[in-house]
């Protein structure tokens, strides 16, 4: 079977999978894939232990008093514009602390072209216990704009569709929410995916060759 994370890129990376207009996905299978992390955590890095199947990236709060979240690496991150209307989700676990939302943050936050947009997805990660979270990136899903990257916190005004574009088009930053605990706490994060669907995929991917052909 032919490696996906080569198929959406149309060539061979290491570690993470990246494209500009193909999208990401991270599995973490053997190590961080240079994830890193903002605000408070004392600990972020690979776990072979755990996963979805096995491998994650685990965090561990300082408790400190700001909110952290798991950070993809902006070497990956660009003109992803060819992604609006398509969806973010990934796997998380609460694996020590109570696990319940301080209050209506942040889940994903994305930063670019001078902007910083967040969702909030009403749910709560579950102490023990892998669940798996999602969000469309179009402005019918609820994202407004992020007064704090510091808490994740949302000003209740949404975005509008020419600002997540021009988020998308300029990409630095995207931002998983790991704590949800008020106190010590530690999470994991698992296959994070945020790629075309599959008829979007196939067309991008066609189009690509036909370009290809031309220039020949």
């Amino acid at each position: 079977m032919m490696d996906f994370n080569r198929l959406i890129a149309g060539t061979v990376l290491t570690g993470a999978a990246s494209f500009a207009q193909g999208g990401l996905a991270y599995t973490f299978d053997s190590d961080d894939q240079g994830w890193t992390s903002i605000n408070d955590t004392s600990f972020i890095g690979y776990d072979g232990s755990i996963g979805q199947p096995s491998g994650a990236l685990r965090g561990v709060d300082r408790a400190s008093g700001a909110i952290w979240f798991f950070a993809a690496p902006q070497i990956d991150l660009g003109d992803l514009s060819g992604l609006y209307g398509n969806s973010i989700s990934y796997d998380i676990l609460g694996i020590s602390g109570n696990q319940t939302s301080i209050s209506a943050r942040a889940d994903i936050m994305l930063s670019g072209g001078g902007l910083t947009i967040g969702i909030n997805i009403s749910t709560q990660p579950v102490l023990g216990q892998w669940t798996t979270w999602s969000a469309m990136v179009n402005d019918e899903s609820g994202w407004e704009y992020v007064s704090s990257t510091s808490d994740g916190t949302l000003n209740g005004n949404l975005v509008s569709d020419s600002d997540i574009m021009t988020v998308l088009s300029d990409l630095d930053g995207l931002f998983i929410r790991g704590e949800y605990t008020n106190g010590n706490d530690s999470a994991a994060l698992d296959n994070v995916s945020f790629v075309p669907a599959p008829g979007s995929l196939g067309l991008m991917l066609l189009a690509g060759l036909v370009s290809t052909n031309r220039r020949r």
